[in-house]
């Protein structure tokens, strides 16, 4: 009796039909996403501010923060990177499954840096970038856009379950983000010597110029 049971309770579970056509509402908005992100990456890299982003506007003070970049890079090569691997998702992963459980999981973890990056300029740089906003903007649409997607019947899950684990991610990437930002893992990436900044900021006012020789 008992595996007969297991049996009808496996022939209940829903088989999900393969996605036919890519998911085009995904694809733009991620298009979207890495065409705002390119502009950004292209500028820093090309030495020129981006577009109602002058020298000493609120939006030069956060992308010249430490904020603004990660290893190196931009931090919008990394929004474009996120942004790449969804317009993948969306066009090329057509198992219904797969494709809403990693679509959202990239998607959640995309918004909550988003978040985390606007709040430290709100709260901490105490300005504001436009374009760190459209990117939230849309990371936020593709989000929604993701939940409302979420097929009627998955075999085997449990939504609450579920977003509570992929919280648990978004924490854990955002709290290890910030102890970098903060120094904890390279100090070359925490906050700056503010002693240090001011001397240099005098030395560049007063055009003070260093004569040395070297033996």
């Amino acid at each position: 009796m008992g595996k007969k049971k297991k049996r009808k309770k496996n022939k209940e579970q829903p088989v999900l039909k393969k996605r036919e056509n890519p998911n085009w509402p995904l694809i733009a908005l991620a298009v979207a996403g890495m065409v705002l992100t390119t502009y950004l990456v292209l500028t820093s890299w090309l030495g020129h501010p981006p577009l109602y982003c002058d020298e000493g506007s609120s939006c030069d003070i956060v992308q010249q923060s430490r904020w603004g970049t990660f290893l190196i890079l931009p931090t919008a090569f990394w929004g474009f990177l996120t942004y790449a691997i969804l317009a993948y998702i969306g066009f090329r992963v057509r198992n219904p499954s797969l494709h809403w459980k990693v679509a959202w999981t990239v998607s959640i973890v995309g918004l909550g840096y988003s978040v985390y990056l606007n709040t430290i300029s709100l709260l901490v740089i105490e300005a504001m970038c436009a374009y760190c906003l459209a990117s939230l903007s849309i990371m936020a649409v593709i989000f929604g856009v993701v939940m409302f997607q979420r097929p009627e019947r998955l075999p085997h899950f449990k939504f609450g379950t579920w977003v509570g684990k992929t919280i648990v991610i978004v924490m854990v990437f955002v709290g290890g983000m910030h102890l970098h930002y903060s120094g904890v893992f390279d100090p070359v990436a925490g906050p700056e010597d503010r002693y240090l900044r001011g001397l240099a900021e005098h030395l560049t006012q007063e055009k003070a110029v260093f004569y040395g020789a070297s033996w």
